[in-house]
């Protein structure tokens, strides 16, 4: 009986051992599989019949350039903090030369009527659509295609994260995609919007900031740049930002929680396939240089 025991428990045992084989290999499998879409991912975003062949470098960057989207698009904000003051609302748009898709922020008038302000300023910014069409097709004609190849449709791409600060500011960061066609990577472009939900007016560098203060925050915002190359890892072959560069970006800034966030386009500060879209400065480094922390007033 003793013996019997024994080899029913060695016999539950190599069932258990036989069970767990395959799972562990199924795990590998997915491990291997979830590589290979991931991958495949990378490769579909590239136009499959480019007349530019894609080398080793360029899977590598453009590998790199989906892993910057992607810390762009999951980035965290207050969409769902601020759902009953901000409508999200989208347009979109197919033709045969392009396509336009459009998500975009929209105050609720019924809060406010003088939300309409913030959403004027949305209108005639963003929802031009007939100039856009025009510049899409003025792009093309531009363009020498000497094998008049059409075959991808250039595409237009907006969404945008919010984040609301105290004091009645709410910090917006619309982030544009452009893709052209016959292009192996797509450019982004970022407009900052800063607004003050009580005095409905856009908060500017000069009305955020103390005067005579962009010598500091333009040394502040290439410290951290500085630093970033010296790392070697997230910002190769990035730069310095250079002065005139920041008198045209120095608007382009939201405030999250306890941070500064500048925001500059592709190839501004880093090209394309490296580095990050925005460069952080934590508020309590430059607490001193800004208004609302000295009395100063200008910011609600």
């Amino acid at each position: 009986m003793k013996i019997l025991m024994i080899c029913l428990a060695s016999l539950l045992l190599l069932i258990s051992c036989k069970k767990e084989a395959p799972l562990h290999k199924t795990k590998q499998q997915e491990e291997k599989e979830t590589s290979k879409h991931i991958e495949q991912k990378l490769k579909d975003t590239i136009a499959y019949d480019t007349i530019i062949p894609l080398s080793e470098k360029d899977l590598v960057q453009k590998k790199n350039i989906v892993i910057k989207r992607e810390r762009l698009l999951t980035t965290k904000d207050d969409k769902q903090q601020l759902q009953e003051l901000i409508v999200s609302k989208s347009f979109l748009k197919k033709e045969d030369l392009y396509v336009l898709d459009y998500k975009y922020p929209y105050l609720n008038e019924k809060i406010d009527p003088l939300h309409t302000v913030f959403n004027d300023f949305i209108k005639e910014t963003y929802l031009d659509i007939k100039k856009t069409e025009n510049q899409i097709l003025e792009d093309k004609e531009l363009l020498c295609d000497t094998l008049k190849i059409s075959r991808f449709r250039d595409k237009r791409i907006i969404d945008y994260k919010v984040y609301s600060a105290k004091n009645n500011l709410m910090s917006v960061v619309l982030y544009k995609e452009n893709y052209y066609s016959g292009m192996l990577y797509s450019t982004y472009l970022f407009d900052c919007i800063n607004f003050d939900l009580k005095k409905h007016r856009f908060i500017y560098f000069d009305d955020f900031f103390e005067p005579n203060s962009d010598k500091q925050v333009f040394t502040a915002i290439n410290t951290i740049i500085k630093k970033g190359i010296t790392s070697g890892e997230l910002y190769y072959d990035c730069w310095e930002l250079s002065e005139g560069d920041f008198n045209a970006y120095k608007n382009n800034f939201v405030v999250d929680d306890d941070m500064i966030k500048f925001y500059f386009d592709d190839c501004i500060v880093c090209p394309s396939y490296t580095g990050t879209y925005s460069i952080q400065i934590p508020i309590k480094d430059i607490m001193h240089l800004i208004k609302k922390y000295n009395n100063t007033p200008g910011v609600s």
